[in-house]
């Protein structure tokens, strides 16, 4: 999705990192889901934690079709490995808050790459500290 920006001036410097639960509302066209990523696009940087790739494929009833659609969806965004860095903001993560493990990896991902998470599930990573979060229904 090409968007024409003034002469002399880039993408805007943005940069996001989606989660699990965006991906699944989009593949079901949840239009606030589908309408995040088209917005997401849009920004300097867009990606994902490997983490939301194990989540997604591991979901029992995923039939062949669903999976190859989420494979080349996700093939259009950047996947952030779990480094040695991202697992040490993690264990810090979870050492100060009561974060679940996926939870504090995908957030330590957003840190890591200094990008805003957009989540519908914001209860879920409000008290980590300096997480810029957005919920996809306010794109």
């Amino acid at each position: 999705m090409a968007k024409n920006y003034p002469i002399g001036m880039g993408k805007p410097e943005v940069r996001y990192l989606i989660d699990s639960n965006v991906w699944i509302e989009a593949a079901a066209n949840v239009p606030s889901a589908v309408k995040a990523l088209k917005c997401a696009m849009q920004g300097r940087w867009v990606g994902y934690s490997a983490i939301t790739r194990l989540e997604l494929f591991s979901y029992p009833d995923l039939n062949a079709r669903e999976e190859r659609q989420l494979k080349e969806l996700l093939g259009l965004f950047v996947e952030v490995d779990v480094t040695a860095e991202i697992i040490d903001k993690a264990i810090t993560i979870r050492r100060s808050r009561r974060v679940r493990i996926p939870d504090a990896l995908i957030a330590a991902s957003a840190l890591q790459t200094s990008s805003a998470l957009i989540t519908r599930n914001i209860d879920d990573f409000k008290k980590i500290v300096g997480l810029n979060m957005i919920n996809p229904e306010m794109m």
